[in-house]
Formats: structure tokens, sequence, C-alpha cells
């Protein structure tokens, strides 16, 4: 009975959300028109002209060579920017009644499949499937059916939630995985959070004084202290709960359901199935699954600061590392690579003046599996990214002078500090005479390895979360900068 209630309850909420999403739009318009061997951007010109269509791109992914001569009569505008557009690999995105086109980065991969209960064999409608860490997810259909297009072709996971029922996720590797197959998925109730939502009609407690202080904590190495985080929200922070392991410095925090962030700094509204997170002794552990949907700009001018947001958290980030690394391009993306070494006079972390070749440090080797990577490492390492400066909230919080006189910056509790300079002269910065707020530092973070073997993939991700911890910049952006995997920088 109460299996039935939850999947009843849910259905009709699906419906009402549903049937909100589909209002008329643009692309329902009709038009007719002719092109007579003209390129794509004159095509596009022309639709603006005589279809009254209005477009936002980047001229540059827009290819010149293609030639358009097509006669379109009384069709959908969505069918003919459909047909129109696959000739250059292009998508778009419709915006307020702007059509955004985009380079498609994509293949023609697609996952189908079926969401059950696994004991009644029922159909769950509306289950959430997506790909972890992407913008690519649906809800299944009335029949428990899904269907994802536009699978970027690499390894993946597929997370399914249903409330009431254990996530479920699963790896994908192969292409040949998904092609012609249709996968069932069955599901399995979840005690915990069923007689959660049979009381959901019971008021709350009221958050303490120690849970509100710990929320505190929680959503600030969360979402972190960048300038992004300050236009980070967690819409639901009631469906937390906290654990205080010996004193308020370190505490657990689980979430009964699915914990919403919406970032207006990037321009996205996450979905985050928070399976761990602690924060022990100065060490972070944040795993979860992460479903990205974009948020709807106001105007394009919004649309643009976003477009510019995220190539910004793009450029030093994780994935960027990644991928650079993946690609054997991190010089050539402005990365450099030190290995950190424990002083135990200074009880400092410090790196060397001269550092070893990128090889002898670091290496990345392909496995059996396609888009699998094995990265190796000789120990904990210093990321440096040259494309951009640390701001002055990180310098002031975070750098110090060590006791050799060399500025440093410390993570607190955490006990880790790494000299600045790319060059011998360590001391030339009180030579001069400067102060630590005059200089322009450039980013760097720590990676602390549990294994000094981990496997990643491309996009860049550590696939093992639990190997690794970060540090410095890093650490200073938090989930206020990740951004979804299938995100590519326009140039």
């Amino acid at each position: 009975m109460h299996r039935t209630l939850v999947v009843s309850f849910f259905f009709f909420v699906a419906i009402k959300l549903f049937a909100q999403d589909t209002q008329n739009s643009v692309l329902n318009n009709e038009v007719s028109i002719q092109f007579d061997d003209v390129s794509l951007p004159t095509a596009l010109r022309q639709l603006n002209r005589e279809a009254n269509l209005s477009f936002s791109y980047n001229s540059n992914i827009i290819p010149r060579d293609t030639r358009i001569n097509e006669s379109y009569n009384s069709v959908s505008v969505k069918y003919l920017l459909d047909d129109l557009l696959s000739k250059g690999n292009l998508y778009y995105r419709e915006v307020n009644g702007t059509i955004v086109i985009l380079k498609r980065i994509y293949s023609e991969r697609t996952i189908t499949g079926v969401v059950l209960d696994k004991e009644t064999q029922e159909p769950l409608p509306f289950a959430n499937v997506f790909i972890d860490n992407s913008t690519l997810g649906v809800p299944t259909d009335l029949e428990g059916r899904f269907k994802i297009d536009n699978i970027p072709d690499i390894g993946f996971n597929l997370v399914v939630s249903y409330v009431g029922y254990k996530s479920k996720s699963i790896s994908f590797n192969y292409k040949q995985e998904v092609k012609d197959r249709n996968f069932i998925i069955e599901m399995e109730i979840d005690p915990i959070a069923l007689e959660g939502i049979q009381v959901i009609g019971r008021s709350r407690k009221k958050n303490s004084g120690e849970n509100r202080r710990l929320y505190k904590r929680f959503e600030q190495e969360f979402l972190g202290r960048s300038e992004n985080a300050k236009d980070c929200e967690i819409i639901n922070p009631d469906v937390l709960d906290f654990e205080v392991i010996d004193s308020l410095d370190n505490y657990k925090v689980t979430a009964e359901d699915i914990l919403y962030i919406e970032n207006r700094a990037l321009g996205f509204r996450i979905g985050y199935l928070l399976e761990e997170f602690k924060f022990e002794n100065g060490t972070k552990v944040n795993i979860g699954s992460a479903q990205f949907k974009e948020l709807e700009p106001k105007s394009r001018r919004q649309y643009r600061r976003w477009e510019e947001a995220r190539e910004q958290a793009y450029n030093g980030s994780v994935l960027h590392f990644l991928n650079a690394l993946i690609m054997g391009r991190l010089e050539a993306e402005g990365f450099r690579v030190n290995i950190i070494q424990y002083d135990s006079v200074t009880s400092e972390y410090t790196t060397p003046l001269n550092p070893q070749p990128l090889d002898q440090i670091l290496q990345i080797e392909k496995t059996e599996k396609e888009y699998l990577y094995r990265l190796k490492t000789v120990g904990d390492i210093e990321v440096t990214y040259r494309g951009e400066f640390e701001d002055d909230d990180y310098k002031k919080l975070y750098r110090s002078t060590s006791k050799s006189g060399n500025y440093k910056y410390t993570d607190k509790k955490a006990r880790s500090s790494i000299s600045l300079s790319d060059s011998q002269s360590l001391t030339s910065y009180q030579v001069f005479g400067l102060e630590l707020d005059e200089l322009e530092l450039f980013q760097k973070s720590i990676i602390f390895f549990d294994k000094k073997e981990t496997p990643v993939s491309f996009p860049g991700q550590f696939l093992s979360p639990r190997d690794v911890t970060f540090g410095g910049w890093w650490r200073w952006g938090a989930f206020s900068d990740v951004l979804p995997l299938n995100y590519r920088p326009t140039n």
C-alpha cells in the first residue's frame, strides 16, 4: 500500500510539473523559405530577415564552406533548424525567443531503457535518469521508459534516482555497450527514505544553535569561498542532517533527499545526490552525483555573462587540468606541476626549486578500455595555473610567510603550505619591500593522493574520488566553480 501511495503521489506532482514545461515556443511556429546555394552564415541572416528569427552565436563556430540549396514550405522552426544546423555540426537552444547556436561536441550515441520497481516489476514514471556530472538527463515517461540522446562518445556513469528508492549508478565504458540495447533498471525501496515520506506532514524541529553553526561551516566548505560562491544558494537545506564526530570542527553530513543548488553565477540549477560529506582534521571528503540544468536567462546579456563566467571557471579547473593532461597539453594550456616535499625542520610542505621533468612526477597511461586512463604519481603534487591570478580575499585568508621567510599558502587545519616562487630568488619579494597584497600570484592547487595510482576518464574526472583530496585554489572554489563534464569552452 505504501509503495502504491508513494508512486501515485510523485506521479501526480510530476504531471503538474510536466504541464508547466509544455508552453508555446517560437520553435513551434511555421516558416516557409528558399535558400539558393548560400553559405550557412548567409542562411542565418536570411532567416533573421525573412522569418523574423533572432539568433545569438559566436561567428567563429559557423562553417563558411557549407552550402545550402534547400526549400522549406510550411515547416516548423524546430524542423528547419534541426535540418539546417545539422549540416554544420551545430545545435541550438531557445532562450526567451532567441535561438542560441552552439558547436556540437557530442556523438550520436543514445541510451534507452525502462525503470522498474524490483519487487513488483511495475514501471516508475518520472524517475530521474541522467548522465553524472552533465546536463544530459530525462524523466521516465508514464511507462517508466527513458531515452537520452547525444551522449558524449566517452565512458560515463548513468544515475537513476526516485524518491523512496535507493539511487543507482551504472558505469559504461564502451560505445558498444549502449548501441541497439534496451536497459532494464530495477530500483529497490529504501526503507529509511520511505519512513521519511510517511511522516512528511509532521512539522520539522527547528534547527538547534549547534546545527545552525554546522550548516554555516558546511555551506562554506561545500559551496566554497570564491566570487561564484557568493551567487550560489542551497535551495533545500532542510534535507541535510549533521553528525558531530568529536567536536564542531569535525562533522559528517547526510541528505535524506536530492540537494538542490542554484548557481546564479554560472547559470545552473544542480540536483546533487550526496553520497558522503565529511570534514575531519582539516580534510574534506565530498562524494556524490550531480545533474546540471541550465537556468533560464532573463536576457541575451545575462546569457553572455554566464558563458564568460563558465569559461573562466573552466580555465585552471580540475576538469581543465585532467583534459590537458590526457591530451598531453599541460604546458600549452598553462599548467605546471611540481612535487610536494615535507620539511621536518619547519613542519611545512614545500616544493623543490628545480622540479623534475613532468614524466618523472606524473604519468597518464591508456588502458584497454576506451576513454579510461591510469594516472600514476610519485606523491602529492602542486598544480600551478599560469592563466589567472588569485583574488585578494584568498590571499588575505590563506597567505602568510613561512619560517624560512618565503611566501606560502596554508589550508587551515590541513597544515599544508607551498612556497610560491617559480625562480630561485625566493626572498626577492622581501628584498624589494613588497607586501603580499601587492603581488600578482598565479593560482596554485594541491592534490593529495591516497593512492599513487588512480583511474581517470575523459572528459577529465577522477573515477575514484576517495583517492584524492584537494587543497589551495581548487578547495577555495569548491562546488561553486564546478561545471558539467560535457562543457567545452567556445574557443
